[in-house]
């Protein structure tokens, strides 16, 4: 299970160090794909499998499989680390949220989350007190 923020800076190459605490969760091999509200979900590759096939639709045609399918899988990109821990982040994903320099990598449980800093800050900043509150009621906390 993924947990905890960390910023970061990726450098002119696009290249972005990861928690090291992340790196043996996300195994030898792991997919980027666009996120929600802004951001990049890195999956380990079960959870990516899984995630894939929930995707499938009962038809070929179902406009909202198809949707979904174009866009978590057909943005999808299967990446590995290098000796140092980094991972390159391909242009078009970067440009799709924003990231130029700073970085926030965020452990939400079964994925990574990666976020241009300032959409990160700004996501957060909505979060008051009372939305938390009545958030965790909805959900039974």
């Amino acid at each position: 299970m993924f947990q905890g923020a960390h910023a970061y800076h990726i450098d002119d190459k696009g290249r972005l160090k990861m928690p090291a605490e992340f790196v043996a969760e996300l195994g030898p091999s792991f997919t980027i794909t666009k996120g929600q509200h802004g951001c990049l979900w890195a999956l380990p590759d079960a959870e990516w499998q899984t995630m894939a096939s929930r995707l499938q639709g009962d038809s070929i045609v179902d406009h909202r499989a198809l949707a979904l399918q174009r866009y978590f899988v057909g943005s999808a990109v299967t990446l590995s680390l290098d000796g140092q821990g980094r991972v390159t982040l391909p242009p078009v994903l970067r440009e799709f949220v924003g990231i130029q320099h700073e970085v926030m990598v965020v452990g939400i449980g079964p994925r990574v989350e990666i976020w241009a800093r300032d959409r990160w800050q700004a996501y957060e900043s909505q979060l008051s007190d009372a939305l938390i509150e009545e958030l965790a009621r909805s959900a039974g906390l």
